[in-house]
């Protein structure tokens, strides 16, 4: 289980997060929404343990985590095969092992054959699909996503989408998903939570996100300049 608990990071005089709080257990996810610089990868990073200097308590219970990157995160100078290789190197595992574990991540999504090309030779949602391939490898307990359909068309995020919860299903992993992407916070949430100024405006289930019954939740949904969100506030 995920438990944060009075979660606030301050940057100088500018306050990123301000008392987060919830909890999130195996194989739920909890997608995270707000507008640009609302603090949505500063808590994924935070989590993740790439931000310190925060008050409050993130206890991940020492969970394997692995973080998919907006871009993929991939190296442009090796291939598909070694990107996705590259956190098993130094496990111990034998090579004809990583062999084997590499293939099989690379074929649930979709990219069998693509092991000897180099990520500049892929397209945006396949670079996309190798970063889910490579959280895969892992084996973790933990699966942080920070905006996995960024520039994706609604086909190809609805796939990604689908890839996601295939992934918690075959592994039970706990998943964090920072997106603006209605639709696929629709398809993979079990509770939602939304960001403003870095203050939850509201947490809850995804059914009653959605229901809009909550005046950001609604304000939000439907891209309204009017409502309690200030779309011109930073």
């Amino acid at each position: 289980m995920i438990t944060v608990s009075s979660l606030t990071l301050e940057l100088g005089e500018r306050v990123i997060l301000e008392n987060l709080e919830f909890q999130l257990e195996p194989g739920r996810t909890l997608v995270v929404m707000g507008k640009n610089g609302s603090g949505k990868s500063v808590l994924l990073k935070t989590i993740a343990g790439l931000i310190t200097g925060y008050a409050g308590t993130v206890d991940t219970g020492n969970a394997k985590i692995a973080y998919v990157f907006q871009k993929g995160g991939l190296f442009d100078s090796i291939d598909v095969f070694r990107n996705v290789a590259f956190p098993l190197r130094n496990s111990g595992l034998a090579e004809n092992k990583i062999e084997e574990i590499v293939t099989g991540s690379l074929e649930s999504v979709g990219l069998k054959n693509a092991g000897a090309k180099y990520p500049s030779e892929l397209s945006g949602g396949m670079q996309k699909r190798v970063g889910l391939a490579r959280a895969l490898v892992q084996d973790a307990q933990v699966i942080l996503y920070d905006d996995p359909t960024a520039g994706l068309d609604p086909i190809l995020s609805d796939a990604i989408a689908d890839l996601m919860n295939d992934i918690r299903a075959r592994t039970g992993a706990a998943s964090i998903v920072a997106t603006h992407d209605l639709k696929v916070a629709r398809k993979v949430a079990d509770c939602v939570m939304l960001l403003y100024t870095g203050r939850p405006v509201f947490y809850g289930s995804a059914d009653e996100f959605f229901s809009k019954s909550d005046s950001f939740a609604r304000q939000f949904i439907e891209g309204d300049i009017d409502g309690p969100i200030d779309v011109y506030k930073l």
